[in-house]
């Protein structure tokens, strides 16, 4: 599964441990230039506004311990008429009954059954014949989702029109044979209730997040859309994928941009979609079933049209940490009518658009607080990464497991971070 807004000081981390001295000089100064622009954003005039956060954001009235949290990193802009993200943060104080019908299926025997009656359930109530309209949760009528909140700051911050965030890069050919560029990726990510119920625990207290309470409960989804700027001519089973215009870097081969970097509103097509099931069958393991979907089939696949014209590429709930290499993997499933071009380490489950050395439960399993590193640096044992952490346990010793929510990790470290920039120093006035 996809890392959820990878915008952190986490994954900075990590890759800067993995860069070529020559290379750290820039990605430093990368870095500090968010912290700058950062600092710069919350020194505004501060006027609440709680009527629109899109609009606040630029005045103050969002993401402070008295307002809602902000919608996106920027308003819309000027004389857009198109669709508004707006976040869903009406976070619940306890839950109701609702359907879960992952639970007639065996995770482990029978998990492409299990993963497309998640992905049926999380498309009841989303899908709409508008495209742009589909997944807005406030329209939802059968149940109620919930985005995390602190994804909206930063380099990779949310965009206005979808709540896009900026994700990893796909580099030539890990998308398609064809490929022979580098695309950009941009994806959104909501839970359901019981999900939505923790996000409202961690973040009751919203100028001091409690990353203890991110113990979600069992028959918590969290799903995760992910879209790429990736043209049909390199990516042919792209073809009738649904397309959401989004307010993204105007270079769709852009490796690094900056906050000087110009954006546009582009059509991005689906190509990826992640499912994350709470499962006490599975506790012996890791408590997650994590499973990624293809749009199209992949390479060679099928082609069609509309939201769930996906095929699933697989399914885990263990990271397998005894595999040597050869043979079967005995805690992921893959699909063996789907061949993509890149898997996970070792041929673990990972997605299109997610890093080939690593796997959906160890990106995840990375999830605590202070961050942890993402993936294992030049020359680390990689053994650490393949445990299975069971769920509330944090990945390095006294750090405080966020319950394999990268979301709730990283948005944990961007508020730090932000709070950080505001206690600076601005200079004097002129």
């Amino acid at each position: 599964m996809s890392a959820p807004q990878p915008d952190s000081f986490k994954i900075g981390t990590m890759i800067e441990q993995q860069m070529p001295q020559r290379q750290r000089r820039s990605f430093l100064l990368t870095r500090v230039r968010r912290l700058l622009l950062a600092a710069a954003l919350l020194s505004l005039p501060s006027t609440i506004n709680a009527q629109s956060a899109n609009r606040a954001y630029m005045s103050g009235g969002c993401d402070t311990p008295t307002t809602p949290f902000c919608d996106a990193l920027m308003p819309p802009i000027a004389d857009w008429t198109g669709h508004v993200f707006h976040l869903s943060q009406s976070y619940p104080a306890t839950i109701g009954p609702d359907v879960r019908p992952w639970l007639r299926y065996d995770p482990r025997t029978q998990t492409e059954k299990y993963l497309r009656a998640v992905l049926d359930y999380v498309f009841d109530g989303n899908l709409r014949a508008d495209t742009e309209a589909s997944f807005d949760l406030t329209l939802n009528r059968k149940r109620a989702w919930y985005h995390a909140p602190w994804q909206d700051v930063g380099i990779t911050g949310r965009e206005f029109i979808h709540g896009l965030t900026r994700e990893r890069v796909s580099r030539p050919y890990e998308l398609a044979p064809q490929q022979t560029h580098q695309w950009s990726s941009y994806a959104v990510g909501f839970y359901n209730a019981p999900g939505g119920m923790i996000l409202g625990r961690i973040w009751k207290d919203r100028g001091a997040p409690n990353a203890a309470a991110a113990a979600f409960p069992d028959g918590t989804v969290a799903t995760k859309l992910l879209f790429t700027t990736a043209s049909e001519a390199e990516v042919p089973y792209l073809k009738g994928a649904p397309r959401w215009r989004a307010y993204v870097y105007a270079d769709a081969n852009e490796p690094d941009p900056t906050a000087a970097s110009p954006r546009a509103v582009l059509a991005l097509p689906l190509l990826q979609i992640d499912v994350a099931v709470k499962d006490r069958r599975v506790a012996d393991a890791t408590g997650w079933v994590f499973g990624t979907f293809v749009y199209g089939g992949g390479p060679g696949g099928q082609s069609g049209s509309g939201w769930t014209h996906v095929a699933t590429v697989g399914g885990m709930w263990g990271n397998d940490p005894n595999y040597s290499g050869t043979g079967s993997l005995s805690q992921t499933w893959i699909n063996p009518s789907v061949h993509m071009p890149h898997l996970g380490y070792q041929d673990r489950l990972s997605g299109p658009v997610d890093y080939p050395t690593s796997s959906c439960l160890s990106c995840h399993s990375t999830g605590e607080v202070p961050a942890g590193v993402l993936l294992p640096p030049a020359q680390a044992d990689t053994a650490k990464w393949f445990r299975n952490i069971r769920s509330g346990e944090p990945f390095d010793p006294a750090r405080q497991s966020t319950d394999y929510s990268l979301q709730t990790s990283v948005g944990i470290a961007n508020f730090e971070a932000h709070r950080a920039a505001a206690s600076q120093p601005r200079g004097l006035p002129k």
